[in-house]
């Protein structure tokens, strides 16, 4: 119960911030089943900030995480990005703090405001990252 009221404060917290930023909606695999919410804007050309709160089903159900988003090309209709952050994992009374490295796919299948983001987060050990967002703006 703890962890859904820390997930909600922080939701609320993120959603503040989304009036400056772009808010968007994500949801995959993040050592578990993951949603959550995310603000990403620009902080110069081609560079990016992001940062978000996630709830998921493993062994750390609270998800923080922080960092760049570097532009490197396009791929056909969709753009790619370089991702890379800070990442929290917290829960069951303990926390990992690592780095998170992950590839952007923004404009997936020619729908705008869809992304797939996938990596690894090293925190404490390495875990999957395979998530799609939906940007809301």
């Amino acid at each position: 119960m703890k962890n859904i009221i820390a997930v909600l404060i922080l939701s609320v917290v993120l959603a503040g911030f989304a009036f400056a930023l772009t808010p968007s909606i994500i949801g995959g695999i993040r050592d578990g089943l993951a949603l959550g919410m995310m603000i990403e804007g620009p902080l110069a050309r081609n560079v990016g900030f992001r940062a978000g709160a996630e709830g998921n089903t493993g062994k750390q159900p609270l998800v923080a995480f922080a960092g760049g988003k570097f532009y490197l090309g396009n791929l056909g209709y969709s753009s790619f990005s370089f991702g890379l952050g800070a990442v929290i994992y917290a829960g069951n009374n303990h926390t990992d703090v690592g780095v998170s490295v992950s590839a952007i796919f923004n404009n997936l299948m020619r729908v705008k405001p869809l992304f797939l983001e996938v990596g690894i987060d090293v925190a404490g050990s390495g875990r999957l990252q395979a998530q799609l967002g939906y940007k809301l703006y």
